[in-house]
């Protein structure tokens, strides 16, 4: 329902922004010439050319940010399936084995790992398009890697899609899947790194939020108690009353009852 109401909202937001270029377009398109430009001229001179631009803006960042939330719950609704394949899988390979009267049955079997996560780590080549300056293309490449569970190709395609596209608009959103996937592929000091570096070279991104909370994480995967309790807790001063402070609260409770 979440993920829907978000859609909507982006397109209400595209439509109003497309609704008010339009009205003035017909409005200017009924006067004649002369009166076109005694219009327009009066507009100069007067706070509407101002409040239109502003209105704009406002629109576009609208856009922007609800592009980024459903990006993110995108992400989140696949992982989540993720987990539920590698869980099925796990179950029907314990089935097998107890049909087929394995005496190893009894035994725990190891969490199956996500698909391709062992494959080959040669590097992904990342085309650049002409004519794509933010390299729109090869960022959805990587991010549907990610979603699709593959972190080898998914971290590959992402360090390709920086070194190519360094200016783009998609640049921090990049570094932080970056982090990501080196997060749940366990590798935590290459994650840090890369959450790190997200908050210091984009230090307006709306993702530093959710970097800061990664952060406190990934702390907390390395055993540093300290350092993930200093961290967490400045996700819930800097983000208060916000989903990424209640995760790093359930995490600091989770760290008290096991005595850390």
């Amino acid at each position: 329902m979440k993920h829907t109401t978000i859609k909507y909202n982006l397109a209400l937001c595209v439509l109003l922004f497309s609704g008010s270029v339009l009205a003035e377009d017909g409005a200017l398109a009924s006067l004649s010439e002369k009166q076109r430009i005694e219009r327009l001229e009066r507009m100069m001179n007067s706070d509407v050319l101002r409040q239109q631009t502003q209105t704009i803006q406002s629109l576009r960042e609208e856009i922007a940010a609800l592009r980024e939330q459903l990006e993110q719950q995108d992400y989140e609704l696949e992982s989540m399936k993720q987990r539920q394949r590698n869980l099925y899988l796990d179950m029907d390979r314990r089935i097998n084995n107890v049909e087929a009267g394995s005496r190893s049955s009894a035994k725990i079997s190891a969490p199956v790992p996500p698909p391709n996560s062992g494959a080959s780590k040669s590097a992904v080549p990342v085309v650049v398009a002409a004519g794509d300056a933010d390299g729109q293309e090869a960022y959805s490449r990587a991010f549907a890697l990610l979603k699709e569970g593959q972190y080898e190709q998914s971290i590959a395609a992402f360090e390709h899609f920086k070194a190519n596209y360094p200016n783009s608009k998609y640049a921090d959103n990049a570094q932080y899947w970056l982090g990501e996937a080196n997060y749940v592929s366990r590798d935590y000091k290459k994650a840090l790194s890369a959450f790190q570096q997200l908050i210091a070279q984009y230090p307006q991104s709306s993702k530093n939020a959710g970097a800061r909370l990664k952060i406190g994480y990934v702390y907390f995967e390395l055993k540093n108690w300290s350092a993930a309790r200093e961290a967490l807790q400045q996700v819930i001063t800097l983000y208060p009353d916000s989903t990424v402070a209640k995760k790093a609260n359930e995490r600091l409770q989770r760290m008290k009852r096991e005595g850390h």
